[in-house]
């Protein structure tokens, strides 16, 4: 729940910054971009890691 709502806050915060021109389109787009992309490693390393303790030979 903690981490919903901490990325959530990031992401909007992002957005704010984005709409008063603090940052450029393109910044953004690629902190989204490196955001996805280790949120969906992360995923896969920790369903891996689930995976192994039920398959103990692995």
């Amino acid at each position: 729940m903690v981490t919903v709502l901490g990325t959530s806050m990031v992401l909007f915060t992002v957005i704010y910054a984005e709409r008063k021109g603090w940052v450029d389109k393109k910044k953004v787009r690629v902190i989204m971009q490196v955001g996805m992309n280790i949120g969906i490693l992360g995923s896969l390393l920790y369903f891996l890691y689930t995976l192994s303790s039920f398959l103990p030979f692995l």
